[in-house]
C-alpha cells in the first residue's frame, strides 16, 4: 500500500528500525550514547523506574503513567474503539500526509539518542516538536520505503546498544530491549490525526549491532524473515500488514506482535510488541 511503510517512521522501534529520521549530527564530537542503562530508577538495567510495569504490554487501552496519559494526543481513545473511526484512521496511514515526530539533536546531551528513540525513562512528547516528512530524508513521500532504505538512508538503527556519535555506518543495529514510544500525524482530507504508540522490544539480538549479527544492511535486511501475528510477511510489506491489524475494541489497544527471523523455520531473534495508545483528530 502507498506510503504505508511511513508507519516504521510513526514508530521507528518497529522491526530492526527504531531510528530516528532527521536531524543526527554524526560529526559532533560529544559521545552521546544509546544503551540500555539505567532508565531512571537507579537499577542500571533498563526497567522503568515509574511503577508503571517495565518491559510488559498492558493488552488493553489502559494508560500508563510513562505513557504521559494528560499530554495530547493522550487521553483520548475514542477513534480506538468505533470500527468506522478506526477504518478512518487506517485510510489517513495508508493515503495521506504523514508526519513523524522528532526530537531536535543536541550533542552535548549524554541521554540524546535514548531520546530519540523514545525509549522509556527518556521518552518527553513534548521534546518532540519536529515534523519530519519522508522528502525531509531524502525518500519519495510517494513511494513506500521498505526497511532497507530506511536503514540506509533515514538514519534507522540508532538505538542499539552503546550507538554514539561516531557509530553512524558501524554502529546501527537492533534496539535494545525494552518500552518505547512515539508519534505520528496523518493528515487526509481535512482531518489530521494525531497517532501515540508503544512497543515493548525484546529477543536475542535486540540491542546488537548489524554486524555482530553478520547483518549487511544494504542486502540482508530484506532476506530476514518477518511475521506479524504469526503470519510471515515479505519484508516490503510488513507495515501494511501491521496496518491492516489494527481493529477497533472497548478494550484492547489496536496493534500487531511483529517477529524477526534469521531464515524459516529459525528461532525468533528480535519481537516488537506494538499497541496505538491515543488517537486525536482535528
Amino acid at each position: 500500500m502507498k506510503r504505508l511503510l511511513l508507519l516504521l517512521l510513526m514508530f521507528s522501534v518497529v522491526l530492526t528500525l527504531s531510528g530516528c529520521p532527521g536531524d543526527d549530527d554524526d560529526n559532533d564530537d560529544t559521545d552521546t550514547t544509546t544503551d540500555s542503562g539505567d532508565t531512571g530508577n537507579g537499577s542500571g538495567d533498563g526497567s522503568s523506574g515509574d511503577g508503571s510495569g517495565g518491559d510488559t504490554l498492558s493488552g488493553n487501552l489502559v494508560l500508563q503513567t510513562a505513557d504521559n496519559p494528560n499530554v495530547t494526543p493522550c487521553p483520548l481513545q475514542d477513534i480506538l474503539t468505533d470500527a468506522t473511526a478506526i477504518g478512518a484512521l487506517r485510510t489517513a496511514l495508508e493515503s495521506g500526509t504523514l508526519l513523524y515526530l522528532d526530537l531536535p539533536f543536541n550533542g552535548s546531551d549524554s541521554d540524546i539518542y535514548r531520546k530519540k528513540c523514545g525509549l522509556e525513562g527518556f521518552w518527553n512528547p513534548a521534546d518532540n516538536i519536529n515534523e519530519i516528512s519522508l522528502s525531509s530524508i531524502g525518500l519519495d513521500p510517494a513511494t513506500a520505503p521498505n526497511i532497507t532504505n530506511l536503514v540506509l538512508f533515514g538514519n534507522a538503527g540508532i538505538c542499539a546498544d552503546g550507538f554514539n556519535n561516531s557509530s553512524f555506518g558501524s554502529g546501527e543495529g537492533f534496539p535494545v530491549a525494552g518500552t518505547y514510544r512515539k508519534e505520528i500525524k496523518a493528515a487526509h482530507q481535512g482531518t489530521t490525526y494525531h497517532l501515540r504508540f508503544r512497543a515493548v522490544v525484546s529477543g536475542s539480538s535486540a540491542g546488537n549491532t548489524f554486524a555482530s549479527e553478520g547483518i549487511t544492511p544494504a542486502t540482508d535486511l530484506s532476506t530476514l524473515v518477518y511475521s506479524v501475528d504469526g503470519v510471515v510477511t515479505p519484508h516490503d510489506d510488513v507495515f501494511s500488514a501491521i496496518v491492516t491489524a489494527m481493529s477497533a475494541s472497548t478494550s484492547s489497544a489496536p496493534g500487531a506482535t511483529v517477529e524477526v527471523r534469521m531464515s524459516a523455520g529459525g528461532a525468533v531473534i528480535f519481537t516488537a510488541a506494538i499497541e496505538v495508545i491515543c488517537v486525536s483528530a482535528s
